[in-house]
């Protein structure tokens, strides 16, 4: 009995967290249009949209996050031989990337509110159609589960390996940039 209520807790995570995705893709294009807008109305607008996006972030998509991830832990080690399947491989790699998209949406409000961010009105949208893509591959992985072979969970565990890799790499600060030779600089 507490299996199949885990599973729905899950999925109920899962439906949370893209609502909150989408959500705040649509604050984040209106928060970027307020904006380019005159004082004292940028202002205002740069206030209320900080705090709708600190809302959605903190109240709803870290929080689904969170359980999406407790509760897909939890089915792992309820049922451990499911990281045979190929297609676990696949969703685990799927959902690296969904954490990696929850940073990147955290550091997007965050440039927001500082009134920093530097992308366009179509690259912010283009952004937020990241979410969309995220699901379409989710839902496919769990839809044609038995037809996904082994190379699918290979791909999945290449793209889980790529996502832990590179959050080493900014753990440890990244690489180190190397001078630039005296060519170079008369180049500038």
């Amino acid at each position: 009995m507490l299996l199949p209520l885990l599973k729905l807790i899950h999925l109920l995570a899962l439906v949370a967290w893209f609502a909150a995705a989408f959500h705040l893709a649509r604050v984040f294009n209106a928060h970027r249009a307020g904006l380019r807008r005159w004082e004292p109305e940028r202002g205002l607008l740069h206030e209320r949209f900080t705090r709708m996006e600190r809302r959605v972030l903190f109240g709803l998509a870290w929080p689904a996050l969170v359980v999406l991830v407790a509760m897909g832990l939890w089915q792992l080690w309820s049922m451990p031989g499911l990281l045979k399947e190929p297609f676990m491989h696949l969703k685990l790699g799927l959902a690296a990337l969904l954490i990696v998209y929850q940073v990147m949406l955290h550091r997007v409000q965050a440039r927001l509110q500082a009134g920093s961010l530097a992308w366009s009105g179509p690259a912010l949208w283009l952004f937020g159609q990241g979410a969309w893509l995220l699901l379409i591959a989710l839902l496919a992985t769990v839809v044609f589960r038995d037809q996904l072979g082994w190379t699918w969970g290979a791909m999945g565990l290449l793209v889980l390996g790529g996502v832990v890799g590179f959050v080493v790499m900014k753990a440890r600060g990244g690489t180190k940039e190397e001078p630039a030779s005296p060519t170079d600089q008369g180049n500038r």
